[in-house]
């Protein structure tokens, strides 16, 4: 296998219905149904979980500036031994901070501080104010080998398109 093959391309607003869609979408690829099992489970996790941030962590707008910006996008190409899963989204720059600190604390850790990482978090109380523990992004960081990667442009004093791409061997 020389080119690129995608097996997930979608730009649009996300709904549960829309989840539901590319699940099915991914699972039905002759590409996913040909990888050995320990890879496809790791590869489903990780796009359940990029979605799953897309869904969530998407910037609210009000109904006709939604318009005017980029929509959230998820995709996942698969390049000889490895698959890629990038997706992308809205995010309001008062966010970025914690987004990179989360990140590249992840990216940092190797997998038995992420393991540990993920059971301090998960039986960590939430509070009224949380906006996230990172959760799926520690999933994601213990089902690749790689380092998630990252990039944040800007779209105006407010917004900034936030993307993530995770490799995994496949």
């Amino acid at each position: 296998m020389s080119k690129a093959e995608t097996l997930v391309d979608f730009e649009g607003t996300i709904t549960f219905g829309t989840i539901e869609m590319l699940l099915t979408r991914l699972k039905n690829t002759r590409e996913f149904q040909e990888m050995k099992k320990p890879a496809r489970k790791r590869l489903y996790g990780i796009f359940v979980e990029a979605i799953d941030n897309a869904f969530k962590y998407t910037a609210k707008l009000p109904g006709k500036a939604r318009k005017a910006f980029r929509p959230p996008s998820i995709s996942v190409v698969r390049l000889k031994e490895h698959v890629v899963v990038s997706a992308g989204n809205l995010v309001q720059n008062d966010d970025i901070g914690n987004l990179i600190f989360k990140l590249d604390r992840v990216n940092q850790l190797d997998k038995e501080s992420l393991k540990s990482l993920y059971a301090e978090v998960i039986n960590r109380e939430s509070t009224a104010s949380d906006t996230g523990a990172g959760l799926g992004l520690i999933t994601m960081a213990l089902r690749t080998d790689l380092d998630i990667e990252y990039s944040f442009s800007t779209v105006n004093s407010k917004y900034s398109f936030f993307e993530i791409k995770i490799t995994l061997n496949g």
